[in-house]
């Protein structure tokens, strides 16, 4: 079989629909991208962030697989340089023996492309795909969870994680309709807060895109970090553009000074497998200067306060920012985001259980916060 990847063009759209369909009627909960033209970050006016796509075909004609690669520049040291995000691998390799060899053949293909690669999320350590990379020699780890419980009542009737028995969802459904839950919950969130929530010069305002003030904020806070992808102005009005109203823009002050952004979201979900039917809150990505870390985090619970939403849920590495989230009443609980780097970028780094703490990572540098 003459297996070869190739850029992703309109001419196999087709072709990836039916692999899709093959891959849905097998019991395969993701599906490849049908549309060649990436919806998020396409390749426009020399961006340095963007995602391409690649499929694996046979003699250019059936799609067996495919993937994505996002470029984006990072502060690597005390350098700026491009690395790569690998994203969705998928192939027919999932449901038969015949194409095992395809994943191989996609995590080469990507290498040689940009050999400081990485990959995000992935839904656990166990999972297929950190299991695959662990074998290629790449490192791992886990990136930090944490949550607020703003609404007791709807966590403990919604929280799937939890209801995995007829005892536990007993034990909860009572926890929640005595009150008992309640009263538990917010006696520890109480104890597990160390300051107040907001000093008296502390404000924010939601705004409707990043201008100059976010480039000086980068400059100033990024020597904090061994590795972050770049937040200037130019990339996260890409990330997250004025006219997607998903996002809410949250600019923090002290006085008159910004202090730090964040990136929120307030989502209802449905029949979610973790999340039930919880309105959710999500700081999907942030920067402050040092020592502000709290004031942001404080500054987006308020607002998600004010959006109704029954949990508060967030992803981050830095010391800095997990201690901030203690600080303000969150809870650490098991992380499912998983962080790998290739071996060329581990050899810049080193160990990440020794640098895990020094490198600014949340679901802003993943695939987008498409599940939440």
């Amino acid at each position: 079989m003459a297996m070869t990847i190739e850029q992703y063009t309109a001419d196999y759209e087709r072709e990836v629909a039916l692999f899709n369909r093959r891959l849905r009627e097998a019991g395969v909960e993701f599906q490849f991208p049908e549309n060649a033209t990436p919806a998020w970050l396409p390749r426009l006016n020399n961006r340095h962030i963007y995602q391409e796509y690649f499929v694996a075909t046979e003699d250019g004609r059936v799609v067996y697989g495919g993937y994505i690669l996002k470029h984006q520049n990072f502060l690597l040291g005390e350098e700026i340089a491009p690395i790569g995000d690998y994203q969705l691998p998928l192939s027919e390799g999932i449901i038969s023996e015949q194409y095992k060899l395809i994943g191989l053949q996609l995590l080469y293909h990507a290498l040689n492309r940009q050999p400081m690669l990485y990959a995000l999320g992935m839904g656990g350590i166990g999972r297929p795909l950190p299991l695959f990379l662990k074998r290629m020699k790449w490192d791992l780890c886990e990136i930090p969870f944490y949550f607020r419980i703003l609404k007791p009542f709807r966590f403990l009737r919604n929280i799937r994680t939890l209801r995995t028995s007829f005892f536990r969802t007993a034990l909860l459904n009572i926890a929640a309709f005595t009150g008992i839950g309640w009263a538990a919950l917010t006696l520890l969130a109480a104890l597990r807060s160390s300051q107040p929530d907001r000093s008296p010069g502390d404000r924010y305002d939601a705004v409707e895109s990043f201008g100059p003030w976010a480039d000086e904020l980068w400059n100033a806070g990024k020597q904090t970090c061994r590795l972050a992808a770049v937040r200037d102005s130019l990339t996260l009005n890409i990330l997250y553009p004025q006219e997607d109203k998903r996002f809410f823009r949250l600019r923090v002050y002290d006085g008159d000074r910004t202090i730090g952004w964040a990136i929120v979201l307030a989502t209802s979900m449905e029949n979610h497998k973790q999340f039930g039917r919880m309105r959710l809150g999500t700081i999907v990505d942030c920067f402050a200067l040092p020592n502000s870390e709290s004031a942001v985090i404080s500054a987006a619970t308020e607002f998600l306060q004010a959006k109704n939403v029954d949990l508060i849920v967030s992803n981050q590495s830095h010391a800095s920012w997990c201690a901030g989230l203690e600080r303000t009443a969150f809870r650490q609980g098991p992380s499912n985001f998983i962080f790998a780097v290739s071996p060329k970028l581990s050899k810049k780094l080193g160990p990440l259980r020794d640098v895990i703490s020094e490198l600014h990572l949340n679901r802003g540098d993943g695939d987008g916060p498409i599940n939440l």
